[in-house]
């Protein structure tokens, strides 16, 4: 497994998978402006954390590692068609 740190918050995409502190994470969005700019991330499912986490830009590249050749794609949506016994 190759980390990468992200120092470019550009390079940041919903498809990539993110190290921090050794729980995998995915960007979800980033919320401020200018300077104040807050990169959100959400743990993928089966990992011990369950909430989200931010950082600004300085904490992100200290902190946030990209996981090189391993991409999220969130689960389909299942329709379950369900037949009545006649």
């Amino acid at each position: 497994m190759e980390l990468n740190p992200v120092y470019d918050p550009k390079t940041l995409t919903q498809s990539k998978v993110n190290m921090i502190e050794g729980t995998r994470y995915r960007y979800v969005r980033s919320d401020g402006s200018g300077k104040n700019i807050k990169y959100v991330f959400s743990p993928l499912p089966n990992q011990r954390k369950t909430s989200e986490i931010s950082f600004n830009s300085t904490k992100l590249g200290i902190r946030c590692q990209e996981i090189k050749g391993i991409t999220y794609e969130p689960p389909k949506e299942q329709t379950v068609v369900q037949m009545g016994l006649l």
